[in-house]
């Protein structure tokens, strides 16, 4: 959640969930693992991402639907959406 500040109002933007997207990563996974601690290990990462705003994201190089994979990166190197 981010609060923008306008003359005297204050807006409070929500992020959008981000839970499909992490789901449809570990699926894409495929068999294997274990997704449930998977999920559970990597969460507060994804969370901490998701809640910046998408300017912050494009920073590191990355969109909002690529958080999970992005976080994912050092388990599976074949993830990270920012190789070339």
């Amino acid at each position: 959640m981010h609060e923008a500040k306008t003359d005297d109002a204050t807006e409070i933007i929500f992020m959008p969930p981000i839970a499909p997207a992490l789901d449809r990563t570990l699926c894409d996974l495929g068999f294997g693992l274990n997704p449930a601690s998977l999920r559970r290990a990597i969460l507060p990462e994804v969370l901490r991402l998701n809640a910046k705003s998408d300017a912050e994201l494009s920073l590191i190089g990355i969109r909002r639907a690529q958080i999970p994979a992005f976080v994912l990166r050092h388990r599976f190197p074949h993830m990270d959406p920012r190789a070339a």
